[in-house]
C-alpha cells in the first residue's frame, strides 16, 4: 500500500467516524435503506458511468470508498429531509454539524474520484 492510499484509508476512516457521530442518531431505517439503493444507483450512473463492472470492485479501493461515500451521502440527505419536514436548508442553518458532515463526504469523494488511490 502506497503513501497516497494510505492518506486515503485513513481520510475514510476519520469520516466514516464523524458520519457515526453525526449522523447515526438521525438514522431510520428508511434513510439507511434509500441511501444504500441510491448510493448503488448514484455510484453506477455517475461515477462508473453506467459501466456494467459495479460489482468487480476491490475492497478498500477506491472505487469502494467512493460508492461507501455515496450511500452515507444519500442516507444522510434524507434523514436530514424527513427531519426537517423537507426543508433542508433548515437542517443545515440550526445545526453546523449536518454542514461539516455534508462537506466533508463531498471532499472525500472528490478526492477519491480524482486522485484514485
Amino acid at each position: 500500500m502506497n503513501a497516497k492510499s494510505l492518506l486515503q484509508l485513513i481520510i475514510f476512516l476519520l469520516i466514516l467516524g464523524l458520519w457515526y457521530k453525526i449522523a447515526w442518531p438521525l438514522m431510520s431505517k428508511e434513510a439507511l435503506a434509500a441511501g444504500a439503493v441510491g448510493g448503488l444507483l448514484m455510484h453506477w450512473g455517475l461515477t462508473n458511468k453506467g459501466n456494467r463492472n459495479i460489482i468487480n470492485i476491490r475492497p478498500f479501493s477506491a472505487g469502494w470508498r467512493v460508492l461507501i461515500y455515496d450511500m452515507l451521502l444519500l442516507s444522510f440527505l434524507f434523514a436530514l429531509l424527513k427531519q426537517s419536514n423537507f426543508a433542508l436548508l433548515e437542517a443545515f442553518k440550526n445545526n453546523v454539524q449536518n454542514l461539516i458532515l455534508l462537506m466533508s463526504l463531498i471532499g472525500a469523494i472528490g478526492i477519491d474520484y480524482g486522485v484514485e488511490g
